[in-house]
């Protein structure tokens, strides 16, 4: 069976910014694990030397920690907003794995382990009418989880995926087709990076709920509107630098751009939109 690491390598996801927690709960449920994260780690660790780990008989491996991100107040808003978040990078033995915005369990592979598929799912942000200004007296768009199949082939340096997500909470009903490129770095044994490039192509469902205009809520200034099928481009970079016996710093940067049927839309302020995250965790 093909391990988490080696599917996973080529099923990495952007959620571009639709990807995250939210709200006062989270806060708080935030704010304990970074207490438990807090007395996990030993001060003395930030200075002691390197140690290596051995992995081997591990449930759960990889690094897992919490953090800021700054992320667009909705998808195609000029402003941003800052929150907490979980910032997880993990294995969980050689059927699942949890990586940052998507989780995945597997179940197919060949037995040269490079080719597979993987069940995955990953959220969506909605937005509310407080969000931004052109956003004013309309409906909220709901947030939703999106799951589907996931066909992958590469390693653990990198490779490539199509899958085709549909939301299973009943916001829009609609679905996404998904290409992404993915190529893991080991620029050295301290500092690593995940670099990649995706293709959204949302169906008319997705589009049309979460940048169209219905006629009950269009204005002199914003005229009724519904984009069809949409697309958009994303790249991201995942860092990952370790320190002590156990500590790592993790960050990254998402830019997004959205394709022309949804910048047209007359609620996006801005077709390019970016994601940034900075973290502190430990190694599993």
């Amino acid at each position: 069976m093909q391990t988490a690491h080696e599917i996973r390598s080529a099923t990495r996801t952007i959620a571009g910014a639709s990807r995250m927690w939210r709200g006062a709960s989270c806060a708080r449920v935030i704010a304990c694990c970074a207490l438990v994260l807090a007395w996990r780690l030993n001060i003395g660790s930030l200075y002691a030397e390197d140690v290596s780990t051995d992995s081997e008989g591990k449930l759960v491996t990889g690094r897992a920690g919490v953090g800021a991100l700054m992320d667009s107040r909705y998808s195609g808003g000029a402003g941003y907003r800052t929150f907490p978040v979980p910032l997880m990078s993990l294995e969980i033995g050689d059927f699942a794995y949890v990586d940052y915005w998507e989780a995945g369990l597997f179940v197919l592979s060949n037995d040269a382990k490079t080719f597979g598929l993987a069940v995955v799912a990953s959220p969506r942000l909605g937005f509310s009418s407080s969000d931004g200004d052109r956003l004013t007296g309309m409906t909220s768009r709901q947030s939703s989880i999106e799951a589907g199949l996931s066909i992958n082939y590469g390693s653990d340096d990198g490779g490539v995926s199509l899958g085709y997500l549909h939301d299973i909470t009943g916001a829009s009903r609609g679905g996404v087709l998904r290409l992404l490129a993915f190529r893991r770095y080991e620029i050295t044994h301290r500092f690593g990076v995940d670099a990649y490039a995706s293709l959204d192509v949302l169906d008319a469902k997705v589009a049309n709920y979460y940048y169209g205009v219905g006629d009950w809520e269009a204005t002199a200034t914003r005229p009724a509107y519904q984009p069809g099928v949409g697309t958009a481009v994303g790249v991201g970079l995942h860092f990952n630098y370790d320190f002590g016996s156990k500590s790592t710093l993790l960050f990254g940067y998402e830019p997004t751009r959205l394709g022309q049927s949804l910048d047209r839309s007359p609620i996006v302020e801005s077709k390019r939109t970016s994601v940034f995250f900075l973290g502190f965790g430990w190694r599993l």
